[in-house]
């Protein structure tokens, strides 16, 4: 993945970096994070998983690329499944991630860089990781999501109808909205999409589009 390392790199860094640490920091409680998002949006992050993961077996091989200190992740966890894995970029974070959810695989890693030794898994996502991707990079980042996943893909991002770049924290060329699940269905035609759902922000302009996708059930 040599073209998307180098159009990337300053987003890498940005993550690698005191931001990353710092949204590291921000972001420790499950309890908070799920509250702040149900004041933003009216529900929770658990009230979303619940909704893609209700009909995914509970055994299945997870994998989160971007899971920063594991949130996430340990929601998955508390609603059952067991056989789950995580990428995270920020060095704080994957410590973090590996110290407070010890039943949980982390790896210190790019999505781009990470290495997965041919390993696929039953369902690979990512929530609010492709946001932060430079766009002229995320053809080739979703095709390696695409190629770790045996069955289902699950994307949760902000949306917009076109690409439009948004400052982040004073920061630019560090968050862009678009429509995501069709930059998957521009890279595999045979991905479906299972479940879809759009999640409007109360009080900002912004709308996030959650999207549980398929791969044809015969590969």
């Amino acid at each position: 993945m040599s073209d998307s390392l180098k159009i990337n790199e300053f987003q890498r860094d940005f993550w690698r970096g005191e931001f990353g640490n710092s949204y590291a920091d921000r972001n420790i409680s499950v309890e908070e994070t799920n509250q702040i998002y149900k004041e933003r949006t009216g529900i929770t992050f658990e009230d979303v998983f619940k909704k893609i993961f209700s009909n995914i077996d509970k055994n299945a091989k997870i994998l989160e690329l971007g899971c920063n200190v594991g949130l996430k992740l340990s929601i998955l966890q508390k609603l059952g499944f067991t056989n789950l894995t995580g990428v995270e970029i920020n060095e704080k974070a994957f410590k973090i991630a590996k110290e407070n959810y010890p039943n949980i695989k982390f790896h210190n890693s790019s999505i781009e860089e990470f290495n997965s030794k041919g390993e696929q898994f039953d369902l690979v996502y990512t929530s609010g990781v492709l946001i932060h991707i430079n766009p002229k990079a995320l053809p080739e980042v979703i095709k390696k999501i695409i190629s770790l996943s045996k069955e289902y893909i699950f994307d949760s991002e902000y949306y917009s109808d076109e690409l439009v770049e948004v400052n982040y924290r004073g920061h630019e060329e560090t968050l862009w909205k678009q429509n995501f699940p069709q930059l998957f269905l521009n890279e595999d035609s045979k991905l479906k999409i299972i479940k879809q759902e759009k999640i409007y922000w109360k009080n900002e302009d912004l709308c996030d589009i959650i999207c549980l996708l398929r791969k044809p059930v015969d590969e």
